[in-house]
Parts: C-alpha cells; structure tokens; sequence
C-alpha cells in the first residue's frame, strides 16, 4: 500500500494566512503494531526533521514493496505554530507565543475522560480489553478542545498518536551526545532503539512530570488504574513512548540525518512494524556501548550567576563528583576575581552543553548522568523546562 499524504487545515492566526499540517501514513489503517513519529515540536530543534526527511524515502520503498506489516504515522513537522515564531531573525519554537507555555509539556491527561467512557469493569482478556480502551480513547481525543490555535494543534496530535504502540517524539539538546529518555516500564524497547541508532545514553524515569508529549501515552495505561477502571491493571504497558535526543541544535546535516533515518527503520523492522526484508535498505547498526542512567541520577548543573562560560571537561568526558566542569567568567569583575569555578555534585558522563556561552543565573550549563539518585532531584519534577 503507497504513501498516504494529509494536509490537515489550522486554524489561521489572522486573515490572509494559511496553515496546515502534513501527515504521511504508511499500512493498512488500524494494523497493529502502530508506530507514530514526529520531529519539531520544539520548532527551534531541527535535526529530527532532517532524520525523518531521509526516513521517508526508505518507507515509501518498504511500502512499494509491500513491508509494511503494521501503520506508521510520521509527522515531518509537529509544529508549524512554532516553526513561525522569529524574534530578530532567530526561530525561538520552545515556547508557544499564546501563553501556554513550553510546547512539550502539559499533555493532556485523558485517563479521567477514558474511564467515565467505559462506565465498567473490564473484561479481564488483556487482548480485547487494549483494543477496547484504544478505541474509546480515541473517542476522548476527538473531543478534546480546540478554541485557539495551539488548543487544536495539540489536539490533533493527541489523535494521530494516543494509540500507537511505539511513539517516537525527535528532539536535540543545545549540544549534546546523541540520548533519549523514556519511561522504565519501556526499558526493552528503549535499549532496543538505541542499540538500533548508535545511541549510547538512556535515561528511565518512572514519573518525569511534566506532562511531556511521549509520557502522556505511556502513562495514560497506568492511570487507568488509578482512576478506578477495573482490570486495568493486567494490561501492561501497551505504549512506549520515548523522546529521541538527536545531539545538538548545529548537528543538521545529510549524514547525520540519514544514519537516524537507517537506525529508526532498523528499529521499525526490530519490533515488527516493517518487515525483515527492509532492513537490506540499510546497514548494519553502529557498534554502541549502550549504558542506562535513572533520569533522577542526572545533574542538571546551573549557573551560579552571570557570565561567559568556558567548559573545562568535553563532552563524553567521565567526571567525578567534584569536578570543575565549567569556568564562569565576569568580563566587568577586577582581573583574579572574575572566574567561578562551576562544579558537579555526580560521578558519571557529561553528555550536554548549553548552546549559549553568555548564561545568566540559574542557566543550566551541563547535565551529567551518573548512577545515584541525587536529593534534589524528585520524583514528579524531573524535567528542564
């Protein structure tokens, strides 16, 4: 079955413009499994969408020839609304020009709606209970509401994605080691990704917070229970969602680009989305130590005050509880009083800088990954906006 192509009409912001967004979908509508794709939704982070530029001429050849053995949806840009917004000739995207915020958080919750839908215990075969819950769950996301702009652009991701069982959100850090972060119930899909993308850093958390786009499906399965619907508890976890770090804001290029688009169809291939066959399209996966880090155990180290940065330690660097990892200098402080040392509270891998070498305070300068749980990181709060 060929390329399906949607242009899905937005509400315009003012009269005279025009805005849409695309959509291709590959499979027969419904099979299973389902893998949902998107890259942008940060509109300021743009090595996803040069992933799945590459990504879709090795589906449409999988498709011509007959691989795809469930439904793959990409959305090769999640946020047009974004895409627009310049100040000065720079794309800011993180943050939705309405008010409401950072554009990856705040998903919605639709457990609540979900269980008053049912109206009843489930019937205890896990199989037919999943499908059952995934169509009223779209029942719930075609009514979510649309009164501004960003409303229905939320919406109308909700819709594409709330049902898959894989859900691949493409971002980038400021500059960064290639990473992704994903729920601990996904731990096996995660590493599988990985190892499939070359990808040597994963982050698991059992709650982030926040309500990032690729929790709000993986955790909506656990909710179920929460908010009384009997039985849920047997069915598992039937989403993964993950958010896929592709390095930093520079690294756009064609060759980055197309080595993602060879490791997401590996991994399309690897959980039987595509068949064996389209793996030949592609080579091998890269060799990747993969290392698995509790998002809970990475220092997210601000800066103290303002400042020009010097890092001191490069990226990938092991450091030590203690390091100095970065020098701040005050260009107006007296000569011998204008550099602060900048140190880490972890033992492990410093795997991001801030993009930004002029900071001001509490600017978050790097993150480092280690193996113990730090005090100030907590449960529920885990996520930078």
């Amino acid at each position: 079955m060929a390329r399906r192509t949607e242009r899905i009409a937005l509400n315009a912001p003012t009269p005279g413009v025009d805005r849409h967004l695309t959509v291709h979908r590959y499979g027969a509508p419904g099979a299973r499994p389902k893998a949902y794709l998107q890259a942008a939704l940060h509109a300021d982070e743009w090595p996803g969408l040069m992933a799945l530029h590459h990504l879709a001429p090795l589906l449409d050849a999988a498709a011509a020839a007959g691989e795809v053995v469930g439904e793959v949806v990409v959305a090769p840009y999640a946020n047009p609304l974004g895409m627009d917004h310049r100040i000065g000739g720079v794309v800011s995207g993180r943050y939705a020009y309405d008010g409401s915020g950072n554009t990856n958080r705040n998903w919605p919750d639709l457990a609540p709606a979900v269980a008053a839908r049912l109206n009843g215990p489930l019937s205890g075969d896990a199989a037919a209970d999943v499908e059952r819950v995934r169509g009223v769950l779209r029942e719930a996301a075609a009514d979510l509401p649309e009164r501004t702009p960003m409303m229905q652009l939320r919406k109308i991701l909700t819709q594409l994605s709330a049902d898959a069982d894989h859900v691949l959100d493409l971002h980038c850090d400021g500059e960064a080691e290639a990473h992704l972060y994903a729920n601990i119930t996904g731990e096996e899909r995660a590493r599988a990704l990985a190892e499939e993308m070359g990808i040597e850093i994963v982050m698991l958390e059992e709650e982030a917070g926040g309500g990032a786009f690729d929790t709000a499906p993986v955790q909506f399965w656990r909710r179920l229970a929460e908010v009384g619907v009997e039985g849920a508890e047997a069915l598992g976890a039937p989403c993964f969602g993950t958010t896929v770090e592709l390095r930093g804001k520079a690294d756009v290029s064609d060759d980055l680009g197309a080595a993602d688009a060879a490791g997401l169809l590996r991994y399309l291939v690897r959980v039987g989305v595509l068949a064996e066959a389209a793996r030949d399209r592609v080579g091998p996966a890269p060799d990747a130590a993969v290392e698995t880090y509790r998002l809970d155990a990475v220092d997210t180290v601000n800066a103290p005050a303002a400042g020009l940065i010097a890092y001191q330690r490069p990226l990938g660097a092991r450091v030590s509880a203690g390091d100095v990892v970065a020098v701040l200098i005050d260009p107006a402080a007296e000569p011998g009083q204008d550099r602060t040392e900048v140190r880490t509270q972890q033992t492990g891998r410093l795997f991001t800088y801030n993009e930004h070498r002029l900071v001001q305070p509490g600017d978050r300068i790097v993150k480092v990954a280690g193996t113990e749980p730090l005090s100030y990181r907590k449960l529920g709060a885990l996520l930078e906006d």
